[in-house]
């Protein structure tokens, strides 16, 4: 498929590549359940399947496994997140893997432990998240949005909100996956404009989502060229489980647990976040 990507593309790609916080920012708020919005030079984004989604997770335990591939003029991200999360242990493991770097955290509660890896060097830490007004979950009463939380930020939702940015999805019947009946949405068109700067020989995507509102699988895979250069943009969200997870600790947790700042090879310790 040859077209040119909208200019709204380049600037959300530049966002992915700023980076992200322990606790993902908040996502604008979107319309009331049951509207799509969008503008003259993008999709519509269904504010509601998204709503679903976390909706469907906010009590459930959950493992997710996310694959982000980038690659502009600008700069390049080739990033592996894998996530168990159970809100009735309030236990939460995550590995995160870039090209220079992996990053490993165990929640235990209101404790935070954390293993970084880096140049050559194994750095642990570990923090009090009461400490710092965070919760794993809701309280409730709604006095913490489940986007603050560790259980509601980790499900990476913005990521969800991307891929629905970057493309027309259309209903597409059903399928069945591991004896399961999924909703298929198909990409059918990449997000075009008049100040595009990409054009795409390449475009494929697909949005799966179960009965209950959980959005099971979400791929796109855009590739072509911008000034010249390569160009891609591809991320492939899963849900692998939900309902029952177990998280048991980490055989690392040991050196987290003694561990305030300490690097394993040499006295520069490395910053955690991410």
């Amino acid at each position: 498929m040859d077209s040119r990507v909208a200019l709204v593309l380049i600037v959300a790609v530049a966002t992915i590549l700023a980076g992200c916080s322990w606790v993902e920012r908040p996502e604008p708020a979107g319309p009331a359940a049951g509207n799509t919005t969008g503008t003259d030079d993008g999709p519509s984004i269904p504010y509601d399947r998204l709503a679903a989604h976390a909706d469907a997770l906010r009590d459930r335990g959950y493992e997710l496994r996310l694959d982000v591939r980038i690659r502009t003029p600008n700069g390049s991200e080739n990033r592996t997140v894998s996530v168990a999360s159970a809100p009735d242990s309030e236990r939460q493991l995550i590995h995160r893997r870039t090209t220079d770097s992996t990053l490993d955290r165990f929640v235990d509660g209101a404790q935070l432990f954390t293993r970084f890896v880096a140049n050559g060097s194994t750095t642990f830490d570990s923090a009090d998240l009461g400490a710092e007004n965070v919760t794993f979950t809701t309280d409730g009463r709604g006095t913490v949005a489940f986007v603050n939380t560790v259980h509601g930020s980790s499900l990476r939702t913005q990521r969800l909100r991307q891929v629905y940015e970057f493309g027309e999805f259309e209903r597409a019947g059903n399928v069945t996956r591991d004896g399961r009946e999924y909703a298929a949405f198909d990409l059918t068109a990449a997000a075009t404009g008049p100040n595009a700067t990409v054009t795409l020989n390449h475009s494929s995507g697909r949005i799966l989502i179960a009965p209950n509102g959980v959005i099971r699988r979400a791929t796109i895979d855009l590739q072509g060229t911008q000034r010249g250069a390569p160009f891609v943009y591809a991320v492939d969200y899963r849900i692998t489980q939900d309902g029952d997870v177990s998280v048991q600790p980490p055989e690392w947790l040991d050196r987290a647990g003694t561990s305030e700042n300490t690097t394993a090879n040499g006295p520069q310790t490395t910053s955690a976040s991410g």
